[in-house]
Parts: C-alpha cells; structure tokens; sequence
C-alpha cells in the first residue's frame, strides 16, 4: 500500500487510475483494475444511453466490492446530460470530468456528495477546475495519448508547476506506465498517476487481438499527432491510415474531408474488427515500455514492485552519498 492524498481521497490501496479509454473503460477493466488496488472508471462514451452505462456500472459491481468511478468528457457534438444524470442516479462516489468546462455539471455531482476531479492540459485550466471545486485535478503533459492540449508541455514541467500553482491534489498523466515513473510523479509532486496506454496491452480491455499484437510491437516513436486542424489536437497510433489524415490536415483539408477518418462509427468499426484502415486509437508515447499483454493485477503489481525497487534504489544511493 502506499499512501497519498489521492489513494485516502478515493479510498484505494495504490494512487494508480486507470484513463478513460472511449470503447474500452467498461466492466471487465474497470472492476479488474479496481480489485488490483487502483480506481477503474467506466468511461461514458462507450456507451450510446444513459441506460447502457447504467447498466454496466451494476455489472461493475457485481464484479468489485471496491470503489470506482466514472469518465464523462464533455464535448459539443453530443450532450452528456443523461450520462450525468446516470452517474448520479446510481450513486457512483467519484466522476472524471474532460474536454469542456464542467460548470454545467458541478452543482448536481457537488450535491449528490460525489467527489469530482477534471483532467486539464495546463496549469490555466487546471486552475479554473480548482476554482470550481473539484477535489483533484489531472494534468496530462505532451506524452499522453488523446488530447495533450495546444501548449505542447510535457509532464515533467507541467506536473511540477501544476502542483506549485493549486492547493487541491495533483494527478499527473501522460508517460506514465511503470513503477519508476509513479515514484518519478511522486517526486514531483503528484499525489498519483493516470494510466491510459499501459492498460491498452491488459488481458481484460475488450480491444482485438490484432491490434494488441500491433501494439505490443510498437516504439516510443509510433505515435503521431493529428487533428491540429480542428483545434482538437490528438496523439494516436501512427499507422498509415493515421498519417493519411495528418497529411491531408497539412494540406488544408475541410472539416468534411477528414471527418470520414475520425468520426465515431470509423472508431468503433476499428476497435470491433482490428481494421487499422479505420479510425485512430489514441496512443501514448509511453507505449515504447510495454510489451507484454498481462492481466490487470499482473500489471499494476509490477508497477508496484518497480516503485518499491526504485525507491529503495534511491534510499540506498543517499546512503552511500552520507
């Protein structure tokens, strides 16, 4: 067990949460990371109804009698009321905002006595989360797979001045994969990590076979970032379907030119059949680390062990400087 702000916050043994992963963060994840020590979030957007999420969130828990939460990004092509609603409804202790200012949401989830943190891509917006009330922040430096936001920080600055800047606790992400880099955030700062990519290689995650292969095979420089265009920035796996799109973004393509690459049914034809000619799965560099396709509690046991090595690496290096 180690012990942080974040892990007493949430209740958990280990300061590890798992990302909200669109298609992905649903039951047999979430509730394998939460019985290993860390916060599963199921994440709204795989789900098409409130109905759907709420009913895998049961399913949750009769996997888990440990906690977990929900990942609800806001954006501006689909409302997430319902799923807020739903959040709500059935009780769940914690909900990760993302993309959009939460304002709308905070007086319900506030209320209903539910701790809610928003994931930020700077120090400026991590502030505006802290003034209005969330009881952590994440901040996600240039590493992380998604959005990294328009200010190209990597976590190694942003995590130290997030954490100098706000008096609520610091979850960093984006490059965090390993024991070493959860002692590294640790020593930043950081009251815990969030961890999207690692647990994309997990036994229990529902993505096919072919592309977990793919990715097992895949370097640190097999990510690449697209949708600058659209002011949506985004790091994804570099196949050639993905570069396609960067090219075209280059060469001024319009909104409904690149859209047939990032719309949501290409996504789900791509996490449904493997088809990397389809869609663009989200990627971070962190990726370069991993190798192995583990169970859930294989993984984040690892990672602890990795951490508990580290630091002891390091206690014995300042014994040896005295």
């Amino acid at each position: 067990m180690v012990e942080t702000q974040i892990t007493k916050l949430f209740n958990i043994r280990y300061p590890i949460i798992q990302g909200g992963l669109q298609g992905l963060g649903t039951s047999s994840l979430v509730s394998a990371v939460s019985n290993a020590g860390g916060l599963g979030l199921i994440t709204a957007g795989s789900y098409g109804t409130k109905e759907e999420m709420v009913r895998d969130i049961e399913e949750t828990r009769s996997l888990t009698d440990q906690p977990f939460g929900v990942n609800i990004a806001i954006g501006t092509r689909k409302s997430m009321d319902e799923f807020v609603e739903g959040a709500i409804e059935v009780r769940v202790p914690v909900v990760f905002t993302s993309g959009n200012n939460p304002t709308p949401y905070m007086a319900d989830l506030k209320s209903a006595g539910m701790k809610v943190v928003h994931v930020a891509p700077s120090v400026r917006f991590a502030k505006k989360a802290e003034s209005l009330g969330c009881d952590a922040v994440v901040v996600n430096g240039f590493e992380c797979g998604g959005h990294p936001g328009m200010e190209d920080t990597t976590s190694l600055t942003l995590v130290q001045k997030a954490v100098k800047e706000l008096s609520v606790p610091v979850i960093a992400a984006g490059g965090f994969s390993t024991g070493r880099s959860v002692l590294a955030a640790l020593a930043l700062g950081a009251q815990g990590v969030q961890m999207g990519s690692r647990f994309l290689l997990s036994k229990e995650v529902q993505l096919p076979q072919r592309l977990k292969g793919l990715l097992r095979e895949a370097s640190e420089t097999d990510t690449i970032l697209v949708k600058k265009s659209i002011g949506r920035t985004a790091r994804v796996f570099k196949t050639e379907h993905a570069m396609e799109l960067a090219r075209l973004e280059e060469q001024g393509a319009t909104f409904e030119e690149i859209f047939p690459y990032i719309s949501g049914e290409a996504y789900e034809e791509m996490l449904k059949t493997g088809n990397t000619d389809v869609g663009v799965l989200s990627l971070g560099q962190t990726i370069g680390l991993i190798d192995e396709i583990k169970s859930v509690a294989e993984i984040i046991e690892e990672i602890m062990t990795d951490y508990q090595t580290a630091l002891n690496q390091l206690v014995n290096l300042q014994s040896a400087v005295r």
